[in-house]
């Protein structure tokens, strides 16, 4: 073979090469357009058509407001006889600003506004005492697992601000919240499969995984929703109840 074959048989051999490059590239992008199409139809509605939801911008959310406690006397152990008057009173302040809230998350507020770096065994028994006399009282109330102020109601979802402490984990907003939201998202959306659903509602909340507890948490508030008659479920499908399907 002389230098003129060899130099046309190279020739052929790349241009088949690049057109094997060609081939490939257009195939993978193909492939990428495929699996971004998902994320770009609506949860909302069974027709998937349109762009999803921002529920954070809805007007039943608002910014969570978080309680401004003052410091307790140092000198005094939340645990004692003597904290329990200033124990109660913080407590009440809490829920009177960020009713409903879950007794987790109060006690949590307290600690820090105690100075503590950890709830033991007996601040956690002061704490639930606290809670039983306020409630016994009929100052405070409970609701599925939140405190509230007698006769509270909840008027709009609270979501994140932009401090970290406004950012609430899944075990610290409460059930009757969580499936108010789930509730409104269906409403929202006009109806959208369970899974899609909790997924919008998940990032209500600033929460971008639903792995563990934060889907249990989420089923759970799915199951009282549909309990209290706000929603119904049929055929993987969330809607208000009462709503057309």
């Amino acid at each position: 073979m002389d230098a003129h074959a060899r130099i046309a048989g190279t020739d052929t051999d790349l241009g088949a090469l690049v057109a094997r490059i060609d081939s490939l590239e257009r195939r993978i992008a193909a492939l990428e357009g495929a699996a971004a199409a998902p994320s770009r139809r609506s949860s909302g509605g069974s027709s998937g058509s349109g762009a999803a939801l921002d529920l954070s911008a809805a007007r039943w959310t608002t910014t969570y407001e978080v309680a401004q406690l003052e410091p307790a006397d140092s000198w005094i152990e939340l645990h004692e006889p003597s904290a329990r008057p200033h124990l109660q009173r913080m407590l009440r302040a809490v829920v009177e600003v960020e009713g409903p809230v879950t007794e987790r998350l109060a006690l949590d507020r307290i600690r820090r506004a105690w100075g503590l770096k950890r709830a033991g065994g007996r601040v956690q028994e002061a704490f639930e005492q606290a809670v039983r006399q306020l409630v016994a009282r009929g100052i405070v109330e409970r609701d599925s697992d939140a405190l509230c102020t007698p006769g509270g109601s909840l008027e709009r979802v609270r979501v994140p601000g932009g401090d970290e402490e406004s950012k609430r984990g899944a075990d610290d907003v409460p059930l009757i919240e969580l499936a108010r939201a789930i509730r409104e998202a269906a409403g929202a959306t006009g109806g959208a499969a369970v899974d899609d659903l909790t997924m919008q509602v998940a990032k209500l909340f600033g929460w971008t995984r639903r792995g563990g507890a934060i889907q249990e948490r989420l089923d759970a508030a799915l199951q009282l929703a549909v309990t209290r008659g706000d929603v119904e479920v049929a055929s993987g499908i969330v809607r208000v109840a009462g709503a057309a399907g």
